[in-house]
């Protein structure tokens, strides 16, 4: 799965998926959607790039638009987002992060597409804004929390959602990963999704440093494997049906 973050990466990925596609068959799938770190460049009806209102927003197009357009258009592109709030760097506003998540929110239910959302340090709000759209259509589509980061309690908020939850490399590291280790088993594997997040959360050492790639979900599957005190194959399995349903993939895709 190719995660989409900006307009630009949702171009380059789909471009990659057809070509993969026409040279290997249907192996990569995206999403598309715009990452909270470069919500500052989300255009709105109101707004152009540089945030100024517009002379005639009649002829403007706007992020949302062009989203859609790239969702409803790929048949590659599975799901909205990588879309939601971080707090933690504040790359964008959190005025800008707030609207960019809430419109890309509404386009979901919309389409009826899965949410892949990023959280960090932004759980209440993050909540806040889901609750607030479901309200207004009455049901979201299937929602994960990539990456995740949390605690406990947090988990629990989602998992009492509906919501899955994404582990990376994260978990294998002795020190960041220890309260994640903790939690885990208070994760049921129908809820749990297996990733790297690569290029970054790499966990594996070389000479040059830690790096991450898609290969290295191995090493995420085993940890959870001995978190939940279960086999690797077990969980390989289910996780796998997992991503399945939840994107919505056939397996003869």
């Amino acid at each position: 799965l190719l995660t989409g973050t900006s307009l630009k990466s949702s171009h380059q990925n789909l471009k990659l998926a057809h070509e993969w596609n026409t040279k290997q068959g249907t192996n990569l799938f995206c999403t598309v959607g715009v990452h909270p770190h470069d919500a500052k460049h989300f255009v709105t009806p109101a707004t152009t790039t540089d945030g100024n209102l517009k002379k005639d927003e009649t002829d403007a197009r706007t992020t949302i638009d062009e989203i859609k357009d790239l969702l409803q258009n790929n048949p590659f592109a599975i799901a909205v987002g990588e879309c939601g709030l971080d707090y933690n760097r504040n790359f964008s506003t959190r005025t800008d992060q707030m609207t960019a998540f809430t419109e890309q929110v509404r386009l979901a239910c919309e389409l009826q597409m899965p949410l892949f959302i990023h959280e960090r340090e932004a759980h209440e709000n993050l909540v806040q804004v889901l609750d607030k759209v479901e309200d207004e259509f009455g049901k979201l589509p299937p929602v994960v929390i990539h990456c995740f980061t949390g605690n406990l309690n947090e988990a629990q908020v989602y998992l009492s959602k509906g919501y899955y939850i994404g582990f990376t490399g994260t978990i294998c590291k002795k020190e960041r990963g220890a309260h994640l280790r903790e939690l885990l088993p208070h994760v049921p594997l129908d809820k749990i999704m297996v990733e790297t997040d690569a290029p970054f959360m790499g966990f594996q050492k070389t000479k040059y440093g830690r790096f991450s790639e898609p290969a290295h979900v191995v090493g995420v599957a085993e940890e959870i494997s001995k978190c939940h005190g279960i086999s690797f194959e077990e969980v390989c399995e289910q996780t796998t049906k997992n991503a399945l349903l939840f994107f919505g993939i056939k397996e003869e895709d």
